[in-house]
C-alpha cells in the first residue's frame, strides 16, 4: 500500500475504552495532558463541554498532541473523552459511564517543502524513507499511542 500525507496507526475506529465506575475526571484530565508534556508533545484542546442533565452530568473533552520528530515527520495523537455520560457526585468522586477514543496519526511533509513535487514526494515516502517510516517512526509513535493507553486505563483501574 502507498504512503500518502499521513499514515494511521490505530484501528479504523481508534482505541476505545469504556469503563463504568467511579472516574476522577479532573485528575485523569491532567494526567493526560501532563503526558503529552512529558513526551515532548505540544498540547491543544479543541473541545471541553459540561451539560448538566437530569440524569447526571455530561462531559465531552477532545484533545491531542503534536511532536516534530524531525524536519520531514509530525506525530499526531488524539484523545477524547468522547462521552461521559450520568456523571453524579459520591463520596469517593464522580461515578458514570465513560467512553475514550484514543487515534494516532503520522504526518509526512508538515511544513509542505515538497508540495510542488507530488511525485516526487510519492517516491519519497514510498522508497527511500520506506523502510524508516516502518521500522523507525511508525514503532514510535506505536509505541507512544500504547503508553497513553496504559496511562488511561492504570488510571481508570483497568490494569494494575
Amino acid at each position: 500500500m502507498a504512503i500518502g500525507k499521513t499514515e494511521t496507526i490505530h484501528p479504523s475506529n481508534g482505541i476505545i475504552i469504556r469503563y463504568k465506575g467511579v472516574i476522577e475526571v479532573d485528575s485523569l484530565y491532567k494526567d493526560v495532558k501532563s503526558w503529552f508534556g512529558k513526551n515532548s508533545y505540544d498540547y491543544f484542546e479543541k473541545e471541553n463541554i459540561e451539560k448538566t442533565k437530569p440524569q447526571g452530568n455530561s462531559v465531552i473533552i477532545r484533545m491531542y498532541g503534536i511532536k516534530d520528530v524531525d524536519d520531514y515527520v509530525e506525530f499526531k495523537i488524539d484523545v477524547a473523552f468522547d462521552e461521559i455520560l450520568r456523571l453524579k457526585k459520591t463520596d469517593k468522586g464522580y461515578t458514570g459511564d465513560a467512553r475514550i477514543i484514543i487515534k494516532a496519526e503520522m504526518i509526512f511533509d508538515y511544513k509542505n517543502k515538497w508540495k510542488s513535487y507530488p511525485f516526487l514526494f510519492h517516491l519519497y515516502n514510498n522508497y527511500i524513507l520506506k523502510k524508516k517510516i516502518n521500522g523507525y517512526y511508525w514503532g514510535k509513535i506505536y509505541d507512544d499511542m500504547m503508553d497513553l493507553n496504559s496511562l488511561i486505563k492504570s488510571r481508570l483501574g483497568l490494569i494494575e
